[in-house]
């Protein structure tokens, strides 16, 4: 079984992309503020676990690199994936188990005071960031176990046998030989018929496709 790049590409963006996107909504409400008794406080994710957008972008970004990334790249991406995935999941889980804690400092400025709230209403939102995180820690164990097969890219490298370099050297010899034969019978003939076609000019137009002549 072998885990397309592209697959893992998407899969860790998409991943990166939940994390950022259910982490900026409202985790936690918090109601009996003292002084606000009629008004909730709320907690959004970013608020409540900051390492939980930084984790999303690790994400995104480590997709991203995953498209590039060779065998070394490609464990340390694989790394990141799962320890960015980790790290928000963790976080995620202990602010809805804390949400008290969690939301201390939002609820603290909208008081005054350091007095806890009467009571924490929990979304689903933490819980869509911890599926977030889960998914970016399975997508860094896939690339780690099935990326092995991933083929490196060798556009850029065009090795060529000292054979092929020898015919090629030859053949290209022979070409500007009779290049340069063909522009001096050109430049001798239009010489001789008066127009005024230089050895430049005879170059432009060889390089054309067009005979000068």
């Amino acid at each position: 079984m072998t885990l397309k790049r592209r697959t893992a590409v998407l899969w860790a963006i998409a991943a990166g992309a939940i994390i950022l996107g259910t982490g900026a909504q409202t985790w936690i409400v918090s109601t009996g503020v003292s002084g606000l008794a009629t008004t909730s406080v709320t907690t959004t994710g970013n608020q409540a676990a900051a390492v939980v957008p930084a984790m999303g972008l690790v994400g995104m970004a480590a997709g991203i690199a995953l498209s590039m990334a060779r065998r070394i790249g490609r464990w340390i991406t694989a790394v990141l994936l799962m320890l960015a995935g980790v790290a928000a999941g963790i976080s995620s889980v202990h602010a809805a188990l804390d949400p008290a804690g969690a939301a201390q400092a939002q609820v603290s400025q909208a008081s005054g005071t350091t007095a806890d709230a009467g009571s924490y209403a929990v979304t689903v939102w933490p819980w869509l960031t911890l599926l977030g995180g889960v998914l970016l820690l399975a997508c860094g164990l896939a690339v780690a176990v099935l990326g092995r097969g991933w083929t490196t890219s060798r556009r850029h490298e065009s090795p060529v046998t000292s054979g092929a370099a020898g015919a090629g050297g030859a053949g290209g010899a022979a070409g500007v030989a009779g290049g340069s034969t063909a522009v001096s019978t050109s430049a001798a003939g239009t010489a001789e018929d008066g127009a005024e076609l230089d050895e430049i000019d005879a170059w432009d137009e060889l390089s054309r496709g067009q005979d000068p002549t």
